[in-house]
């Protein structure tokens, strides 16, 4: 009897089995401190996990499951004198869901959520050297200037050791820095008692937009209606596609993205003007910077949100307008979220812009997920949009590619919301070396990147790596628009929300 009951026992549990195939994205947020200049090899780590892993559309690790790993390896840089840059090497070899055992994972880290750092493909993170920000490069050209006439060395100085500021080299993630691992093996996890979430939207609210004449509006006929693209003001050209739609008050929006960490944008002024180029000279981080205007039915944006990194160069947006319509009594709000990822220089008569990543609905999803994790939003879903174009060019020339898709966001008060933000560890963790070390590092920093770097030798060799690396960008935006042009630009599916079933639903 038991025998016989062992094969039926077994199809059971592998029914009950979902599987994550390798090269799946777990999104991360760290509730623990981590940084090059304290931690060692060994050094534990944790962090939860802010978005579910699906596969079909099934949730195979829920959102909030935590993950843990090691620190493999920490390079700091110190003084200065062995290492100009520093490293670290992380691993993330486990996942506990709520209520469930622990589960190994086999995981490569892809990117960081930061401006300055960048990921190998190895998965080590590479930090940056504190004598390549453009503030410290221009004012090698000012002293080379200052350096012909003999007598002014003290100015030289002056100018290098205490005007100039350089960016911190040490490598440090607050609790609340994200990550993005990869799967390097399938993961395997038992589904039993797995829930999705709160339900998206009722059928009835996402009937098509053509719906028989006569009956009541709903939020898929409403999104039909509404404006697809934002515009540049004074040009007049289309800039960014409309891809999310909010239902709740101004002020559920502001909690809500206050408690998922996100800061409103400052308008623009001198003062701000100027805190920004700094920001942009030093390779620092501007955690309210002034955005761009963009009009929708010639109107600014109501509100505009951001979520910085740890250089101005990089972040996380959404402009978004009032509109007159209503749902179920909710003011509606309809926006557009991009995702800046570099500086773009002298395009479509702007001096200064950000170039934006081409894949929009990454950031769309972003907005969503970041949102639902905070258990402000009551609903979420996808709606189709035919007449969106899935390929275009934004005011500014940047590709933008989309499935054609506006998320629906239904927020509640947020009266308790969930949040990660602060460190679970008991201990802090240093950042940086003390004031005094950080004058000789400087001192030493400084001393060594002049002896290599201010000849005419690398002067000429990096002048003609800025040109060959522009001729090299330039020759592939072609065929790389052409390539993103495909009409089978899949979303962030590995994103799905906590509080949303997956796209498409």
């Amino acid at each position: 009897m038991t025998a016989s009951l062992l094969p039926v026992l077994l199809t059971l549990h592998l029914l009950n089995l979902r599987q994550a195939p390798a090269g799946s994205e777990l999104q991360i947020r760290l509730t623990s401190a981590v940084g090059s200049y304290a931690a060692h090899a060994g050094m534990p780590l944790q962090a939860v996990l802010i978005a579910p892993v699906l596969n079909n559309g099934r949730t195979v690790i829920p959102a909030g499951s935590i993950v843990t790993g090691t620190v493999r390896h920490a390079s700091r840089v110190g003084l200065g004198i062995r290492h100009e840059t520093a490293s670290m090497d992380l691993t993330f070899d486990a996942i506990t869901p709520a209520g469930k055992v622990r589960i190994p994972l086999a995981t490569r880290l892809e990117a960081i959520d930061n401006g300055r750092e960048k990921v190998n493909r190895e998965g080590r993170i590479l930090g940056v050297r504190a004598t390549g920000s453009l503030c410290y490069r221009v004012s090698g050209y000012i002293r080379a200037v200052i350096d012909w006439d003999p007598h002014a060395l003290v100015a030289d100085w002056v100018l290098k050791s205490l005007i100039t500021e350089l960016p911190e080299p040490e490598i440090y993630y607050a609790p609340g820095s994200e990550m993005t691992l990869v799967l390097t093996q399938p993961l395997y996890a038992d589904a039993t008692g797995m829930t999705a979430g709160p339900p998206g939207l009722a059928p009835a609210e996402r009937v098509p937009a053509a719906a028989p004449a006569g009956q009541p509006a709903n939020l898929a006929a409403m999104a039909a209606q509404l404006p697809v693209r934002a515009t540049a003001p004074g040009s007049g050209r289309p800039a960014d596609v409309t891809n999310v739609l909010f239902a709740g008050t101004r002020q559920e929006i502001e909690a809500a993205f206050l408690a998922a960490g996100w800061e409103q944008a400052r308008r623009l002024n001198l003062r701000r003007r100027i805190r920004f180029i700094r920001a942009t000279a030093e390779r620092r981080a501007y955690a309210s910077a002034p955005m761009s205007a963009m009009l929708l039915n010639g109107h600014p944006a109501d509100m505009s949100w951001q979520k910085s990194l740890n250089d101005v160069a990089k972040r996380d947006h959404i402009r978004i307008w009032l509109q007159q319509e209503t749902w179920q009594g909710r003011p509606l709000w309809v926006a557009a979220a991009t995702h800046d990822i570099d500086f773009a220089y002298l395009r479509h008569g702007e001096p200064l812009t950000h170039r934006i990543e081409t894949d929009v609905d990454r950031e769309r999803e972003k907005v969503g997920y970041d949102l639902a994790f905070t258990s402000c939003v009551d609903q979420m879903d996808w709606i189709e949009r035919p007449a969106v174009p899935r390929f275009t060019h934004n005011a500014t020339g940047d590709p933008m590619a989309t499935d054609a898709r506006m998320l629906v966001v239904v927020l509640n008060a947020c009266q308790a919301p969930r949040l990660t933000m602060h460190s679970l560890a008991s201990t802090s963790l240093p950042e940086r070396p003390g004031g005094f070390q950080r004058i000789i590092r400087r001192e030493v920093l400084t001393t060594r990147s002049d002896m290599l770097r201010t000849n005419p030798y690398y002067r000429g060799y990096e002048g003609g790596r800025f040109l060959i690396t522009w001729m090299v960008r330039r020759l592939r935006k072609k065929p790389a628009t052409l390539a993103v042009a495909s009409p089978a630009v899949p979303a962030r599916t590995t994103m799905p929300s906590p509080a949303a079933p997956p796209p498409g639903g």
